[in-house]
């Protein structure tokens, strides 16, 4: 649907460029030309991808990955909640439950993600994989843009098509698009930075004479700058978010630096987007902090943190991708599959000829900005990861330090187009000598590289001849990857020679240079991670789900247990089932603490959770209370809780805990009984003496994903206990008043009940989210009207000038 809807917007804007009466004939031609490169990247997309998109049994990620895993049930829960017209902001089918709206993962509100919601019933995963594709098509659109409209060359007409073009294809087809294609929301959150730093860097490089007319002139610019930045974070994954953000601020940092004036203005145009960014997102980024504050990730340790560094020995990627095996397949090594950079290796020889040719202030921000990236990609194995994460607010919350290699390909990409456009334009004459001393020693070098990496390749390969098949096919890999580098490195050397000497014309010669870029990319990349399974068919359990489904009561299952690879942790989101399992890295640490502080699932905190069903393989020993009640195909076998607590009663005695410690010591105490007695916390709650009264079943009317209705009856005053975690945002209501809702038994949730009959509603209704949404509401209203405002007074502006 997203593929589809992108071809009619590019139809759209060729035909109102085609028959605009306001353009003269050269800028129309301009424009339409512009418009047919895009259209050829949208060819080359879907030449990469077309194994994926026009054959019915292949799939990417081979075995699913994150968009089978976690991604697909994800979002379907959130599409079949949309559909209904109801704002999923709660969760309760995982680890017994968690925010949704505060998960910023789920990109309930990214406009992409919505028109595929609603335009796709049900869900299925082919659309995330076309989804996957769209982003791919617009970061390579993106960097186009940036790559000719964003003032990067020497003169007012910006690169050349066919460098941009370049440029484009080397960042949209770089390695962490290529590796992260099932981290859907990792590389749509990163295929934004081009389109807001196009936008960023107009508004910082207008240059006009009056501060007045230049801030209305910046409005435009400055508010697209900033929307590129919300969806960038709607997109729902933080750590490309900040890395947009990371590269606006230093490339803010690199122009206030020249004086006082760049300063003051590029210190205002970047609050102003970065403002406008996390004002239109705030009704996930408030909601987003708030759990995240929650989470696990707020104390992450330093060793967690640097977990996924790049290896340097692993930067023999950026010339040979396949060395250490590029796909999931095929990686080997002491360590775990990470990114290495690779973009291609004429890129990377043009992004070294851009440095020497075009030594502006520019091309050495992203030279620096590459390096940066690279280093910050080392993690654990460089200092500088070491200094961000103990003095860089928010840093130490995110792992996978390899994905700061981001900034390395983007910095490259921009300076491989730098450099494709440096040889098609006449040289200068010290750049000419530069080129021919260079040029000179050129086949030297590379006869050396060849020799030198030919000879150690072929001896490694005859040496592993009759070795461990799985060895030899590594080695093999590796031997073929060094073959087809020099092989390129040639083809690229064979290329600068012919445009140095003027022996091809420029447009020939640029065919030429697309082409061996194109066929270097697509040959390494398009296959790496294709898979002829259906990653979703593990889903499909449906003797299993059925004999649970027969069950009308609310429990939760759990799947915790030794399922793994026969039974998907986020399978109870696609069924409406609740489980105290997940797939989820952003896991609420109280749950977490409260899980791993259990000591078996032979408790009674255990029986607390409401946990009737186990899933097991077959011959699992577990407790005597596990009754087997139904074998299931694919080796499951589901097991009964006999001791399980229903999901909420009312009690009424309760000891009241000075604070968490004593909570989880009661808790855990072998005298405690959670049906006879409640240990609660806060400032509302308050210690009921023990009547020897015994406990009552509440009756639950309605459960959903923000709401849960419930029935109950005190014969005295007591707590209504809910086997729900508790966390900021719920509210609950005794007969339509309001009552304060308490933390029960460290985890739940509790309310007070006076003797009676009540009907009780519990409500999440966050405060993060209302004022995100009044302020979402507001930045957008502010954008619509300074966008006006700004039109009438440049028009007018303009009017005064002409006359």
């Amino acid at each position: 649907m997203t593929l589809a809807a992108a071809a009619l917007v590019w139809i759209f804007a060729l035909l109102a460029i085609s028959f605009a009466p306001q353009l003269d004939d050269p800028v129309r031609r301009e424009r339409q030309l512009d418009l047919i490169a895009v259209g050829a990247l949208g060819l080359a997309t879907l030449g990469f991808f077309w194994r994926l998109i026009f054959s019915a049994n292949v799939w990417m990620p081979a075995g699913g990955g994150d968009l089978a895993g976690f991604l697909f049930p994800t979002y379907s829960f959130a599409a079949e909640w949309l559909r209904r017209g109801v704002i999923p902001l709660w969760n309760p089918h995982l680890f017994g439950g968690m925010p949704f709206v505060g998960d910023i993962q789920s990109g309930i509100f990214y406009p992409p993600n919505l028109l595929t919601f609603f335009l796709s019933n049900p869900l299925t995963y082919r659309d995330l994989e076309l989804l996957a594709v769209f982003h791919y098509l617009i970061a390579g659109v993106g960097m186009y843009a940036l790559l000719r409209f964003g003032n990067l060359a020497t003169d007012e007409r910006g690169l050349s098509r066919a460098a941009s073009f370049a440029g484009a294809l080397a960042f949209e087809f770089s390695d962490l698009f290529i590796t992260h294609f099932g981290n859907l929301n990792l590389i749509a959150a990163a295929s934004w930075l081009p389109l807001a730093f196009l936008f960023f860097i107009r508004a910082l490089e207008a240059r006009l004479t009056e501060f007045r007319r230049g801030f209305f002139y910046l409005v435009p610019s400055i508010a697209l700058a900033g929307i590129f930045v919300a969806l960038a974070f709607l997109a729902g994954h933080i750590q490309s978010f900040l890395f947009v953000v990371l590269a606006l601020l230093l490339y803010a940092g690199w122009r206030g630096i020249e004086s006082r004036a760049h300063f003051l203005r590029a210190a205002q145009v970047f609050l102003l987007t970065l403002l406008i960014g996390v004002g239109l997102s705030a009704l996930v980024f408030l909601p987003g902090l708030e759990m995240t504050s929650a989470s696990v990730r707020s104390t992450f340790t330093y060793e967690q943190a640097a977990q996924f560094s790049l290896p340097p020995v692993e930067l023999v990627g950026l010339l040979v991708p396949g060395f250490f095996g590029r796909g999931p397949q095929a990686a080997w090594g002491p360590w775990s599959r990470v990114e290495v950079g690779y973009l291609g290796v004429f890129p990377l020889v043009l992004a070294a000829f851009a440095v020497v040719l075009r030594r502006d202030r520019k091309t050495w921000f992203f030279a620096l900005l590459a390096l940066l990236g690279l280093l910050l990609a080392l993690g654990g194995y460089a200092i500088l990861h070491g200094f961000a994460f103990a003095l860089a607010p928010g840093f130490g919350q995110l792992r996978a330090p390899a994905r700061f290699i981001f900034l390395l390909d983007f910095g490259l990409a921009v300076l491989a187009a730098i450099g494709f456009d440096a040889l098609l334009k006449p040289l200068s004459e010290p750049n000419a000598v530069r080129l021919r001393a260079i040029l000179n020693r050129a086949p030297w070098v590379f006869l050396v590289v060849a020799m030198l990496s030919g000879g150690i390749a072929l001896t490694i390969l005859i040496l592993g001849q009759g070795q461990d098949p799985v060895l030899f096919a590594r080695i093999a890999n590796a031997a073929n990857g060094i073959a087809f580098f020099i092989l390129l490195l040639a083809f690229s050397l064979a290329l600068l020679f012919a445009r140095a000497k003027g022996s091809v014309r420029a447009a020939l010669w640029s065919v030429l240079a697309l082409a061996l870029i194109f066929f270097d990319l697509f040959s390494l990349g398009a296959y790496i991670d294709l898979g002829l399974g259906d990653p979703t068919a593990a889903y499909r359990r449906d003797d299993v789900i059925s004999e649970l489904q027969s069950d009308s009561g609310i429990f939760r299952v759990d799947s915790r247990t030794d399922v793994q690879g026969i039974w998907l942790p986020d399978t109870a989101l696609l069924y409406g089932l609740y489980d105290v399992n997940g797939d989820n890295p952003l896991l609420l640490s109280d749950w977490d603490h409260y899980w791993e502080s259990l000591g078996g699932r032979g408790s009674r905190a255990y029986d607390l959770l409401n946990i009737k069903y186990v899933l097991a393989r077959r011959s699992t020993p577990l407790d005597p209370k596990f009754q087997r009640v139904f074998d299931g195909a694919g080796g499951i076998t589901v097991y009964e809780n006999r001791n399980a607590l229903p999901h909420a009663w009312v009690v009424y005695a309760s000891y009241l805990a000075p604070n968490r410690v004593r909570a989880l010591d009661q808790l855990f105490s072998p005298q405690f009984d959670p049906r006879g007695i409640v240990v609660v916390e806060g400032m509302e709650a308050r210690e009921l003496a023990d009547s020897g009264v015994v406990s009552d079943e509440a009756q639950i009317l309605g459960y959903g994903p923000n709401e849960i209705d419930l029935a109950a009856a005190a014969k005295q005053d007591g707590y209504l206990v809910l086997s729900e975690v508790y966390f900021p945002g719920w509210r609950a209501f005794v007969d339509e008043h309001e009552l304060p809702v308490v933390r029960a038994d460290y985890l739940f949730r509790a309310v007070q009940l006076p003797r009676g009959a009540h009907k009780i509603r519990f409500v999440y209704d966050p405060l993060s989210f209302k004022i995100g949404v009044v302020l979402s509401a507001l930045t957008l209203l502010g954008l619509m009207g300074a966008t006006i405002f700004s039109a009438r007074r440049t028009s007018k502006t303009n009017h005064v000038d002409g006359n």
